[in-house]
C-alpha cells in the first residue's frame, strides 16, 4: 500500500497530463478516466509483481480506461447492436427516412466541424450528451455567460455555413 501511495504522489501530475492528452482536452472525460484508473490500480495492486514497474503499470491502466471510456460512448456501437440483435425487423419501415436521417447527421457533423475547438466541445456536451449549459460551463471552467455567448455565436456561424452550402 505504501508503494501505491508513493507512486500516486510522484506520478500524479504526469498521469493527469497523460490522461488529458488521451482525452483530447476533454476535462470531464479526463477526470472520469483518472478516477477509474486510480480505482483500478488500487483494486488490482495485488496483481503487480514488480513494484519498480508501477509507473508503466498505472499508465497502462489509464490507456485501457481511456479505450473503455470512448468505446462505451460511440453512438454507432448501440446502433450496430440493435441491428445485429433484431435482424431486418430493426430497419425503419421507409428506407428513405433512414437515408435522410444519415444525411442529416452528416450535415450536422460538417456544421459542427466549422466551429472552433471550444465551441465544438460546448455543442457536443450540450446537445450530444444532453448537459445543461450551466454544467457545461462548470466542466469547461468557463463563465456561464461566456458559454451562453459562445453558444449563440456558434449557432450564428452554423447558420451562415448552412446558407453558404445551400447557395452552392
Amino acid at each position: 500500500m505504501q508503494v501505491f501511495e508513493k507512486a500516486c504522489i510522484i506520478y500524479d501530475k504526469a498521469l493527469k497530463n497523460f490522461i488529458y492528452t488521451l482525452t483530447r482536452n476533454d476535462p470531464y472525460a479526463a477526470d472520469e478516466i483518472y478516477q477509474n484508473t486510480m480505482l483500478g490500480a488500487l483494486t488490482g495492486l495485488n496483481c503487480l509483481r514488480d513494484s519498480s514497474k508501477i509507473k508503466s503499470w498505472i499508465f497502462s491502466i489509464a490507456k485501457a480506461e481511456s479505450r473503455r471510456y470512448y468505446a462505451s460512448r460511440r453512438p454507432e456501437k448501440s446502433a450496430d447492436r440493435s441491428i445485429a440483435a433484431g435482424g431486418e425487423n430493426c430497419w425503419p419501415e421507409h428506407s428513405y427516412d433512414f437515408t435522410k436521417h444519415i444525411e442529416d447527421r452528416e450535415y450536422v457533423k460538417t456544421l459542427i466541424n466549422c466551429l472552433e475547438s471550444e465551441e465544438r466541445q460546448l455543442y457536443i456536451l450540450h446537445y450530444y450528451y444532453g448537459l445543461p449549459l450551466k454544467e457545461v460551463s462548470e466542466m469547461l471552467n468557463i463563465n456561464y455567460s461566456t458559454v451562453r455567448s459562445m453558444h449563440m455565436r456558434g449557432i450564428t456561424k452554423m447558420r451562415k455555413q448552412s446558407s453558404r452550402r445551400q447557395d452552392v
